[in-house]
């Protein structure tokens, strides 16, 4: 009697089934390195910045030491893909005891030359926002603007520096929205942690990082490689983080547009510029931006707002 020889058929089948397995083995190692190369990427994305427009912050106007621009440099300026300028525009002396700001002084007198260069900078297409060193004295920066002005003001910084040490509170933010502005935090780390205790209570607010390398460099400093560019916070503080920061303080004491001159110096920032574009008020003279006008509601163009209360003296 033949025997039915089945070995070959058990044979073909192990073979079978073990190509199967290293197919999918292979296929699995392949899916899971394409899942591997997508976290890769995706948190490539998570790292880099969001895209930034040029901004600059400059308080020579106000504390007596520098020169105003002329009509033709604002152009310039603009020409040169500024988007935002930011000024104090209260007299020093009248905010700060010394010029180290040791101590606050709370007599708040705005500066009609600073008030002059906002006008000229929105009359150029900039965007433009305000802060005061003594944070007491923001609200008189705010209403110290012509109601135009004040229908169109980006935001409003509460600077909180180690000199003059005022701390952040619900009153001085609400002194700012009463006005119908947005309020904006300045500090940098040691700042918020010797004043705040490192307090998260305001890290839903959007935040300028004070994050300059270097205060000592001479002028004209080189800008920020690659500027305007976002960079993941260097030293994080008060619950803020990452790119948490909408505005960075990236670079002191140059020049801006080829504006080469000592008593002109400014401050470089980099802005988020998604976050500025929705803010809303925006700058009524940049008529061929669609969606800068239509991100400002109605309600903040009108310029008939009454004038609002000074700031208590303390």
């Amino acid at each position: 009697m033949a025997i039915t020889r089945r070995a070959p058929i058990a044979y073909s089948l192990r073979r079978t089934l073990a190509f199967a397995v290293l197919a999918l083995a292979v296929f699995g190692l392949a899916m899971g390195g394409h899942a591997s190369a997508r976290a890769a990427a995706a948190t490539g994305l998570r790292t880099q910045g969001p895209a930034a427009e040029k901004a600059f912050d400059e308080s020579g106007v106000s504390t007596g030491t520098g020169d105003d621009f002329t009509a033709a440099q604002w152009r310039s300026i603009y020409n040169a893909g500024f988007k935002l300028f930011i000024t104090d525009p209260i007299e020093w002396s009248s905010e700060c005891s010394d010029g180290y700001c040791t101590d606050p002084v709370n007599t708040c007198t705005v500066d009609s030359a600073a008030v002059a260069q906002i006008q000229d900078a929105s009359n150029a297409g900039l965007d433009y926002a305000v802060y005061t060193r003594n944070p007491n004295c923001l609200t008189a920066a705010i209403t110290g603007l012509s109601w135009s002005l004040q229908a169109h003001l980006s935001f409003a910084i509460l600077d909180i520096e180690t000199d003059p040490s005022v701390p952040p509170s619900p009153a001085l933010i609400s002194g700012v929205t009463a006005l119908g502005q947005t309020p904006v935090f300045y500090s940098y780390q040691s700042a918020w942690f010797t004043i705040t205790n490192n307090t998260k209570a305001y890290d839903s607010y959007p935040l300028q990082n004070g994050q300059v390398p270097n205060w000592n460099v001479s002028f004209p400093a080189a800008h920020p490689s690659g500027f305007p560019k976002l960079i993941s916070m260097p030293y994080p503080y008060g619950g803020w983080s990452g790119h948490d920061a909408d505005i960075e303080q990236q670079q002191c004491c140059t020049d801006v547009a080829g504006i080469d001159n000592p008593s002109d110096q400014v401050d470089l920032d980099a802005v988020n510029a998604s976050w500025l574009s929705h803010l809303p008020h925006q700058n009524i003279s940049r008529k061929s931006d669609p969606v800068r006008r239509s991100a400002r509601p109605e309600s903040v163009q009108a310029t008939d707002r009454g004038p609002a209360a000074p700031p208590a003296e303390s």
